[in-house]
C-alpha cells in the first residue's frame, strides 16, 4: 500500500520543481519501480517517502534504489501537568517586530544544522537557507506560529524559541542558542518559557520533532521530561 503523486504544493513552488510526498507500507520493490516510473513521466524531481523504521520491506526497497535515509525523525510529547516549579526569566521577551533581524536569521540557520535540507548534497540552490529564513521570517509575523520568544542581554538576541498551539497541543518549532553562548541554560531556559506559556493557555500537551542524528537535542529534551511519541525514516528519492 503506499501514497503515489500527493503533489507538496508549497515544497513545489518554492523550491521550483516538482516534490511528492510518498507514505509507504510493505513498499515492494517492483511496485516502488513503478512508482518511479510514474514520477519520471510526470517530470518529478524528488520524492519525500516516510517509512515506518520496522517496515522492513519499504526500508530495503528504498536503500535498493538509492533512496537516501536523510532523516531519522522523533516526535518528542510532553504533558503539562504541573510547571509550578518553572521561573519566568526576564531575559527573555515576546518577538514584537514583524521582521527578522540578520541576527534572529542566523539563529534560525544555526538551529538547522542537522536538518535534512542541509544535510542531503543533492540541494544545490541554497534551499537549506532559503527555507529556514522562510521559517522565521513567516514566524516572526505570526503566518505559521503563535509566539516567537526571544532570550536578551544588553539587548543582543542570545537565542529564540517559536511557538505554535493547534486543538490544545502546543508545539515547538524553531530552537536556537547562540553557538557563542552554548552552556549557559539558555536553551533550557527558553523551554522552561514556551511550557509556561503554554500552560496560561490550558494546553495539555506540547510537540517537539528533532533528528535522531542530533543527539545532544535528544538529550536535552528528555532530560526536561519529554518521552518519544514516534519514529518515522524519511528517504529523499531523486528522480534520474
Amino acid at each position: 500500500m503506499y501514497n503515489i503523486h500527493q503533489l507538496l504544493d508549497w515544497d513545489t513552488q518554492f523550491f521550483g520543481y516538482k516534490i511528492a510526498a510518498i507514505q509507504t507500507l510493505n513498499l515492494k520493490l517492483n511496485e516502488l519501480d513503478k512508482i518511479i516510473s510514474e514520477l519520471k513521466e510526470h517530470e518529478y524531481k524528488l520524492a519525500y517517502c516516510f517509512v515506518n523504521p520496522d517496515d522492513e520491506t519499504s526500508n530495503s526497497s528504498l536503500k535498493n534504489v538509492s533512496g537516501l535515509l536523510v532523516d531519522k525523525k522523533i516526535t518528542f510529547s510532553l504533558g503539562i501537568d504541573n510547571v509550578d516549579n518553572f521561573t519566568s526569566c526576564i531575559f527573555i521577551k515576546p518577538y514584537n517586530l514583524n521582521f527578522a533581524t540578520e541576527k534572529l536569521k542566523s539563529l534560525a540557520l544555526q538551529s538547522g544544522i542537522y536538518s535534512r535540507f542541509k544535510t542531503d548534497p543533492n540541494f544545490k540552490n541554497n534551499e537549506f537557507e532559503r527555507l529556514y529564513i522562510e521559517w522565521i521570517e513567516k514566524s516572526v509575523k505570526k503566518i505559521i506560529a503563535k509566539e516567537v520568544l526571544v532570550y536578551y542581554e544588553n539587548e543582543d538576541e542570545k537565542g529564540l524559541i517559536t511557538l505554535g498551539l493547534k486543538k490544545n497541543i502546543g508545539s515547538i518549532g524553531l530552537l536556537a542558542v547562540d553557538e557563542k553562548e552554548r552552556g549557559k541554560s539558555i536553551g533550557r531556559k527558553l523551554v522552561q518559557q514556551a511550557l509556561l506559556y503554554f500552560n496560561k493557555r490550558k494546553t495539555e500537551t506540547v510537540e517537539v520533532v528533532t533528528q535522531a542524528d542530533n543527539i545532544s537535542a535528544c538529550g536535552f529534551y528528555r532530560s526536561m521530561g519529554f518521552k518519544t511519541k514516534s519514529i518515522v525514516n524519511i528517504y529523499h528519492l531523486w528522480i534520474n
